[in-house]
């Protein structure tokens, strides 16, 4: 396990944003047809209600549709303007987390090596009680000559070296699992940002069209809310993993010291592998835990910027979920009664 964070998928993720700016565009002619078409509406409207006394004459209520219609004429200069300040704070959140994940695989390649050089003292130890035991098989049994109780000794005193080496295959591929775990989370926000904003922005178009007419004069607000939300993504994802990436220091910085005293004390050695999992606990529980908390950056983003962002469209989902298990389990279990 050489790095912690592909620093290429990164580079990767940024090369797809690009690409899918050749999509932006396709539904701006549609949009900017319908918004003709309901501005010849609302001003009908607004005219035969000035006519007939119900309204008096305004100018700024009629400047609104032309407004909207500007945003549709220049709608990749508008998507820009309003990705600003989400790039700007992505970039310096970037540079924090840059800095820190460059200090950690440092001293996670330090742990690597001292935990490998664990690993090859308990092969040579595991090998020398197999050995033992090979001299015990071998030996026949009336030959009283040979001190067997010595021999039972030795085997039963190393034999912790055996099953320490057991253990650390084990915790191996646990920590295999939960780092994966924790890289799979962190990409999988950052894919989220790139697949909304990439149907934030196609569809966008309509959202400001349909804004023409009074019934719907808010959905471009909604709009431009659950874009900012969705541009946030990547700037809390680097802060949670920043913040993620110095207690995971702190704990690996806590695990060289024991593995290092451990490799020049032999009574520590037996100790530390005697242990259920020596201090790579603290490791595994915060990849664990800044796996969870990168799971949790679609409902964060709202706390900023309030609005029905992908949290609650999960929790609808979830809730959907549970209602159609129930009701295909109702009908069984009343089967099943009127069975019996």
């Amino acid at each position: 396990m050489n790095e912690l964070i592909d620093k290429f998928l990164f580079e990767l993720f940024d090369g797809l944003r690009d690409k899918t700016t050749v999509l932006f565009g396709e539904f701006i002619a549609d949009a900017q047809a319908l918004a003709a078409i309901f501005m010849l509406l609302y001003f009908g409207v607004e005219s035969f209600k000035m006519m007939s006394g119900d309204k008096k004459l305004e100018i700024i209520p009629l400047l609104r549709p032309f407004a909207l219609g500007l945003v549709l004429m220049f709608w990749i200069p508008f998507i820009n303007l309003i990705s600003y300040p989400g790039e700007l704070l992505t970039a310096r959140s970037k540079a924090m987390f840059t800095n820190q994940i460059e200090e950690v695989e440092l001293l996670s390649r330090n742990r690597y090596a001292l935990i490998d050089s664990v690993a090859v003292e308990l092969l040579h130890t595991s090998l020398e009680v197999e050995r033992a035991e090979n001299e015990v098989k071998d030996k026949k049994w009336y030959d009283f000559s040979i001190d067997f109780s010595a021999i039972g000794d030795k085997i039963a005193g190393l034999y912790v070296y055996v099953v320490a080496k057991v253990k650390m295959i084990m915790f191996n591929i646990i920590e295999f699992i939960v780092v994966t775990f924790w890289q799979v989370c962190t990409y999988f926000v950052f894919f989220l940002q790139i697949i909304f904003t990439g149907i934030l922005v196609i569809l966008g178009p309509l959202a400001f069209a349909f804004s023409v007419l009074p019934a719907f004069r808010d959905a471009y607000i909604q709009w431009i809310a659950r874009f900012v939300s969705v541009s946030l993504y990547s700037c809390i994802a680097y802060i949670v993993l920043s913040i993620s990436l110095v207690v995971m220091q702190y704990g690996i910085e806590r695990e060289i010291e024991i593995l290092e005293y451990a490799l020049r004390n032999e009574a520590a050695f037996v100790m530390y592998v005697g242990m259920t999992s020596g201090g790579v606990n603290s490791f595994l529980l915060t990849a664990l835990l800044g796996a969870f908390a990168m799971l949790t950056i679609p409902f964060v983003s709202t706390w900023i910027v309030s609005t029905t962002g992908v949290g609650q469209a999960v929790g609808g989902m979830v809730g959907g979920a549970a209602i159609a298990t129930k009701a295909v389990a109702a009908p069984a279990t009343g089967g099943a009664s009127a069975a019996m």
